[in-house]
């Protein structure tokens, strides 16, 4: 019997390292935070940041997907967190739509996490209040969608 080799399973660790993580968060010390905690944690992983909702509907409108996994805040200055989430799952582009989004805020009302699912969220979590919950959280992103989920993108 001949040996096999298995090159889809060699193309998709391929695809995971370098994964691209679009952050979209107003606060520059979260994004500092967040960031380190990259760094730290998910070293293979490239982090980008838009600090408003309207860059995020800029790179929408104009096609612009780098992107394997979004994280979103709710309260964000100009255009709300559900307006983003909301306009990037009615968008004509299918990997906007397919795109994982995951909303990441200082907000547990339920009203907000009833709101991000019915408007397509993939999870919505409260951000941690500690480093140390941030770098585990960090650790728990990356592990369930950036190397053990297969994503469209």
């Amino acid at each position: 019997m001949e040996a096999c080799q298995a090159p889809a399973e060699e193309s998709t660790t391929a695809r995971r390292r370098g994964r691209r993580v679009l952050l979209i968060e107003d606060s520059a010390g979260g994004a500092q935070l967040m960031r380190i905690a990259f760094g730290e944690r998910l070293p293979d992983a490239t982090l980008d940041v838009f600090v408003d909702g309207e860059l995020a509907l800029d790179a929408l409108a104009t096609g612009r997907l780098e992107w394997d996994l979004v994280l979103l805040d709710l309260n964000l200055p100009g255009v709300m967190g559900h307006d983003v989430l909301a306009a990037m799952r009615a968008s004509d582009d299918e990997r906007w739509r397919r795109t994982p989004i995951v909303v990441l805020t200082h907000s547990d009302v339920w009203s907000d996490v009833v709101r991000s699912y019915d408007l397509g969220a993939n999870s919505h979590i409260a951000k941690p209040h500690s480093l140390d919950a941030l770098f585990d959280l960090v650790d728990a992103l990356g592990r369930y969608w950036l190397r053990t989920v297969s994503l469209p993108n």
